[in-house]
């Protein structure tokens, strides 16, 4: 049989891929999870909120400085009805 070079789900690097994964993921979540209790605490923001503001400030007068809806939507992982609820 010809190897195909396909990772199996027995195949070492593959469980290494996903193990660093899992572990990026964690960690992923416990800084947002930090950065999200101290945005509340001292702003009273979430970490969306903070984000959206954060892209709506790069907005300038030049070529292509406003976004759009749809672009900040997608700029901050907000569907189009979630960027319309967080108060400016």
């Amino acid at each position: 049989m010809e190897d195909t070079g396909a990772m199996t789900a027995t195949d070492p690097a593959l469980t290494a891929l996903a193990q660093g994964w899992c572990a990026l993921s964690l960690l992923h979540g416990r800084i947002e999870a930090h950065i999200e209790r101290a945005l509340q605490t001292g702003h009273d923001l979430s970490v969306r909120e903070y984000s959206l503001l954060d892209v709506l400030s790069r907005q300038h007068d030049g070529e292509g400085g406003h976004l759009q809806m749809k672009q900040v939507a997608d700029a901050v992982v907000l569907s189009h009805v979630e960027t319309l609820r967080v108060p400016v």
